[in-house]
């Protein structure tokens, strides 16, 4: 017999739908070889690029140009799918103004590239996107809802650079996640409560399924939204290889900006620390992945932070000050204990994560047996040199007349 479960609302059907119109199209879609390489933008083990502002330390426009052009040669057809899919979206005005876009660049006798340019409204960002994405398989994108913030350029060389601190072998297994899929079919298999599935429904973001690139898979995507109650920096989902920046609190870590719950005015970009604890709650979720399996973001499952050995590692670690003194302005939440998270367990790993990666000599010194699990176990041998071997200062105390007129940087939620 047959059992027809009642579906909570039509987004459901409207995932349905888009399934099956994939899947009818993907057998028409291009083969390309040779991507996703990650032969340009590469490991950056020492300090060299967090020691810079946001005007630097990204790699230039004829470089740019150099990693489109090695991926597209041999392979016909590639710009015009990849700025399909880095451009597609679901809501009507984006697709109004791609319609524009595209209406103009044909009347021009413009290619691909021109499409991204009108997307971006800037032809660097434009190549920057795009090499980004044939090198190192990362979408980073608008967000579907388009009345929200968009990314601009600095934003981009932040990303780049974080994504330089990430050892490739980790880049391969992070960006190829499984699309979300049969989820009614989940839903009964795993006998989920109607009201369950309106959450996770709610939760589930309704373009998932544009987001899946020739090869069956999701590549890593960055883009812009709005964190709970508009308070957090940044979200992934359990499963997921999708990052959501709230770009207004994202941006507080940028040089230039001095706090009065810290004390200090950042000399360097800081968003590169938000984006690899990021980054490291994608690594979380696909350490242990076969490269098969779909992932549910409400469903348990192994990953480093549930594995029961390493469970007790990350809790008995103690992590490092930053030099930044974030979390000195959270002292009020439960988590932040003497500056440092102590929170849940996959928050703290991501932490201990960031902090191999970006303030290695801190770490070590505090959480020895750590930081040997983590060299060992986890980056396989890789070290790196931080914050601490910067040359010149990265924060600064505040001068009189900055410590009258800052701003908090951490508020009580209301």
């Amino acid at each position: 017999m047959c059992f027809m479960i009642k579906l909570p609302n039509l987004r459901i059907m409207g995932l349905i739908l888009l399934t099956a119109m994939h899947l009818q199209a993907s057998a028409q879609e291009p083969t390309f070889s040779g991507l996703f390489k990650n032969r340009f933008f590469t490991l950056s083990q020492d300090s060299e690029l967090l020691c810079t502002t946001s005007e630097s330390g990204y790699l230039p426009i004829e470089r740019l140009n150099e990693i489109i052009h090695h991926y597209e040669n041999d392979n016909p057809g590639l710009r015009q799918a990849a700025v399909a899919f880095l451009t597609r979206h679901t809501h009507p005005d984006h697709l109004d103004d791609l319609k524009q876009i595209k209406k103009h660049c044909r009347n021009q006798n413009q290619d691909e590239l021109c499409i991204l340019e009108g997307y971006w409204d800037d032809r660097e960002n434009a190549l920057r996107v795009l090499a980004l994405f044939y090198d190192t398989k990362t979408a980073i994108k608008h967000s579907n809802h388009y009345r929200l913030p968009r990314f601009e350029t600095d934003h981009l060389y932040a990303f780049e650079k974080g994504l330089r601190k990430i050892p490739p072998f980790m880049r391969d297994f992070i960006v190829k996640a499984k699309p979300i899929r049969d989820l009614d079919k989940v839903f009964v298999s795993a006998k989920i409560p109607e009201k369950t599935q309106r959450l996770i429904l709610d939760a589930l973001p309704g373009d998932t399924e544009s987001q899946v690139w020739a090869d069956d898979t999701h590549p890593m995507t960055i883009i812009p939204g709005v964190g709970f109650l508009n308070q957090v920096v940044a979200q992934v989902y359990s499963g997921s290889n999708r990052i959501v920046f709230t770009i207004k609190n994202f941006d507080k870590a940028k040089e230039g900006h001095f706090y009065k719950d810290i004390g200090l005015k950042y000399l360097v970009d800081f968003r590169i620390p938000l984006i690899v604890h990021e980054l490291a709650h994608v690594i979380d979720n696909f350490h242990f992945w076969n490269g098969h399996e779909s992932l549910y973001f409400f469903f348990w499952y192994r990953k480093l932070s549930t594995d029961i050995v390493y469970m007790h590692m990350i809790k008995d670690a103690d992590l490092a000050l930053w030099p930044s003194r974030w979390f000195d302005a959270f002292e009020f939440l439960w988590e932040v204990n003497d500056g440092r998270y102590n929170g849940k367990i996959n928050e703290k790993l991501a932490e201990l994560l960031s902090q191999y990666i970006l303030i290695p000599q801190r770490l070590k010194s505090e959480s020895p047996e750590a930081y040997a699990w983590l060299q060992k176990e986890i980056f396989k041998g890789i070290e790196y040199s931080g914050y601490e071997n910067c040359q010149n200062p990265i924060v600064r105390e505040l001068n009189w007349w900055e410590a009258a007129v800052a701003r908090p940087l951490g508020r009580r939620w209301r």
